[in-house]
């Protein structure tokens, strides 16, 4: 799976967010989203095989944490940035157009 993909439903990115701020347990994260541990356990696996997050064993616990090294998001890094290039030349272009029409 992408990292698209991945991203796309709400409950992973919740995750990532809070992920954000450190390593949590699976524990953790059941009470933040409210589902099942299972269902947790399913939004982690897609994560992982998506590059965007780690699984660290600590103790009898596996701990998640933030991918180190991303390389999901190169992906889709590099994908919004040919689409804002895109979009400047638009706007940049519409911008000119509306300075020569207030010239008139």
């Amino acid at each position: 799976m992408n990292a698209f993909t991945a991203v796309a439903e709400p409950h992973r990115r919740l995750i990532l967010d809070r992920l954000r701020d450190g390593e949590c347990g699976v524990t953790e994260l059941v009470d933040l989203l409210r589902m099942s541990q299972p269902g947790v356990s399913k939004h982690l696996r897609i994560l992982r095989e998506a590059g965007l997050l780690e699984a660290v064993p600590r103790g009898r616990e596996m701990m998640y944490r933030l991918a180190r090294r991303p390389g999901g998001l190169t992906e889709a890094r590099l994908y919004f940035e040919r689409v804002s290039r895109a979009w400047d030349r638009a706007l940049d272009a519409f911008k000119a157009f509306a300075e020569q029409e207030d010239e008139r």
